[in-house]
Formats: C-alpha cells, sequence, structure tokens
C-alpha cells in the first residue's frame, strides 16, 4: 500500500465522521458485516447509510478496504467495495428473504459486480440464534470458485461479543477469530487476527459507523 492510498483510505473516513452534523442517530444498535469474511442475512434499516472501515496487515503487506452501504428499503441495500491503492471497487447489493426472529432463521441473497457489469461474486448467508448468546452465520456462495463459511459469534454483553470463523475454498481456507465493541449504538470497533493457507498470520482493525439520514420538513 502506498502512502497516497493511505491518505486517500483516511481522507474518505474522516470525511465521512464530518458529515455526521447533518445526520441523527438510527434506533437500536449498528449491526455490521466486519469483521467476518461470512456476511449475515440482516440488512441495514430504512433511511439509514453505513460504512464499515478495515486496515489490515501481513508480512510487510497493509491493505485498506472500505464497505460503503445504503438502504433502499427494509429488506434491501446497495454495497460499494472498494481496496484504496489495489484498483479494486464492487459493486453490489443485499436483499433480505426471511427475517430472523428469535430462533427462527434470516436468509439472504448477496450478489457483487465488477468491472463491466460482470457477476463476480455471489452467496445465500443464513443466521440462526443459538442460545441467547450464541449466535451462527452460515455462507455457501461462488466467486472464482465454490466457497463456504462458517462463523460463530457470542455476546459477552450487549456491547462486547467475540467470534471464530472458518472459510473453506478449494484453493484458499482460512481461520480467523476477533471481537466487536459497540461505542453508543451507532458506531463499532473490531479486531481480528487469524491464519492463511499459505501460513500466514494476519491481523486487522477495523471501525464501522451507522447514520439515519432527517426526513426533511415540508
Amino acid at each position: 500500500m502506498n502512502s497516497k492510498g493511505v491518505k486517500y483510505s483516511l481522507g474518505c473516513t474522516w470525511l465521512i465522521f464530518l458529515c455526521a452534523s447533518n445526520l441523527v442517530m438510527g434506533q437500536g444498535s449498528i449491526s455490521t458485516d466486519r469483521p467476518t469474511i461470512s456476511t449475515s442475512s440482516f440488512t441495514i434499516s430504512k433511511n439509514t447509510f453505513q460504512f464499515e472501515q478495515g486496515f489490515a496487515f501481513w508480512n510487510d503487506t497493509t491493505l485498506l478496504d472500505g464497505l460503503f452501504r445504503v438502504a433502499v428499503s427494509e429488506r434491501a441495500e446497495i454495497r460499494l467495495f472498494t481496496g484504496y491503492g489495489v484498483n479494486s471497487t464492487f459493486m453490489g447489493a443485499k436483499v433480505n428473504l426471511w427475517k430472523q426472529d428469535g430462533f427462527k432463521p434470516g436468509i439472504s441473497l448477496q450478489a457483487s459486480l465488477g468491472n463491466n457489469f460482470t457477476l463476480v461474486n455471489y452467496r445465500v448467508s443464513w443466521s440462526q440464534k443459538i442460545t441467547e448468546k450464541l449466535g451462527s452465520t452460515f455462507n455457501v456462495g461462488k466467486a472464482n470458485d465454490y466457497y463456504t463459511v462458517l462463523a460463530l459469534g457470542y455476546s459477552l454483553s450487549h456491547k462486547l461479543g467475540i467470534f471464530i470463523e472458518g472459510y473453506y475454498e478449494n484453493a484458499f481456507q482460512q481461520f480467523n477469530a476477533g471481537a466487536t465493541y459497540v461505542i453508543g449504538t451507532e458506531t463499532q470497533l473490531d479486531v481480528t487476527g487469524g491464519l492463511l493457507t499459505t501460513n500466514q498470520y494476519f491481523v486487522a482493525l477495523g471501525v464501522s459507523r451507522r447514520f439515519l439520514y432527517k426526513n426533511k420538513e415540508k
């Protein structure tokens, strides 16, 4: 990652925080797709915008990425993923087919488009509550090859959670674990680390923020 890419990433992050003065807070607590590889069945609520910024480190490599999510309804969102400095940008959407309710599972479909609007990744997400504090997320999808992801998350409190996760693809596997912490109800911090197929260890940090747009008075 060159210094230009780092400065651009940090600049985008601070710009979004500064724009918060024109927005009001949402209801409930923020729910993100960070820092796991799996994505939950949840979509962000109507009239909200959310960004999820990550910083990953392994060997001499630094990777900065940003996920920007905009709700278009109570069950659908538009997503834009950008890898700063590596010239990778993907636009996509997530649609919630079945909302999780208690111990009833939640199911969603998600797809991402690359250059020339080519379908580059799609998956089905299944979220399941196991106990009051333990939950699971299972994904099945296809990018370069078919893959599966399984994550287990445990709530230590209403603000602090931990998770473990495994990703399997024929040519690549990954195992990771980490923790999330919610500040207030709109900001989440996360840390994760793990092992890649290439016997490389990595560590990642992240920050996510949710905003609710004001309704203009007529």
